[in-house]
């Protein structure tokens, strides 16, 4: 959950960043921002595409510790197998709205 979380915020601060950077060089030429606020969008829609497969990916590793938890009966990997799924669902329904 730490390392969702710790990804997250990594991604948000990256996304932030384009935006502010993109943002603050407004006395510049037009074209020039132009390009810049291009490049950022670029660089969002492929943070989006990424974010996706983590998301696919967490949801499937959540599947897959329930059934090792299921089959060992190990009752707290089947739990946070359910909140790893969960989480990548919650991800995955962030990033396709968007």
């Amino acid at each position: 959950m730490k390392t969702t979380l710790i990804i997250g915020v990594v991604v948000a601060l990256i996304i932030g960043g384009g935006i502010g950077y993109a943002m603050g060089k407004g006395a510049q030429d037009h074209s020039v921002q132009t390009k810049e606020l291009q490049d950022s969008i670029t660089m969002m829609n492929e943070q989006s595409a990424n974010m996706q497969k983590m998301a696919v990916m967490m949801k499937s590793g959540g599947v897959f510790m329930q059934e090792m938890g299921l089959k060992y009966k190990d009752d707290d990997a089947v739990s946070k197998g359910k909140d790893l799924e969960a989480i990548g669902d919650t991800y995955m329904k962030g990033t396709m709205a968007h």
